[in-house]
């Protein structure tokens, strides 16, 4: 099965979908291992390398999210 890294921005107080924003569309991983791994490492970067909005990075299996997640959905949640 596929894996799918998958990045959300917080911006102006809405979730957006990274793949809205040219260049941060979801990233296939080999398994979910690797997948964590690399989600582990965005959020390291992240927090060594600020961006200008909020970001959460998800796994998903079979396919990439096209849709905010229900938990993330109208609040801000920081990591």
């Amino acid at each position: 099965m596929q894996w799918w890294l998958n990045v959300f921005f917080f911006i102006n107080g809405v979730w957006i979908p990274g793949h809205e924003i040219s260049g941060w569309s979801a990233r296939e991983q080999p398994d979910e291992a690797v997948c964590i791994e690399r989600k582990e490492f965005a959020e390291r970067e992240f927090a060594r390398h600020p961006l200008k909005y909020p970001a959460v990075w998800i796994c998903s299996a079979g396919e990439p999210l096209f849709e905010v997640p229900p938990h993330l959905r109208g609040r801000y949640i920081h990591n």
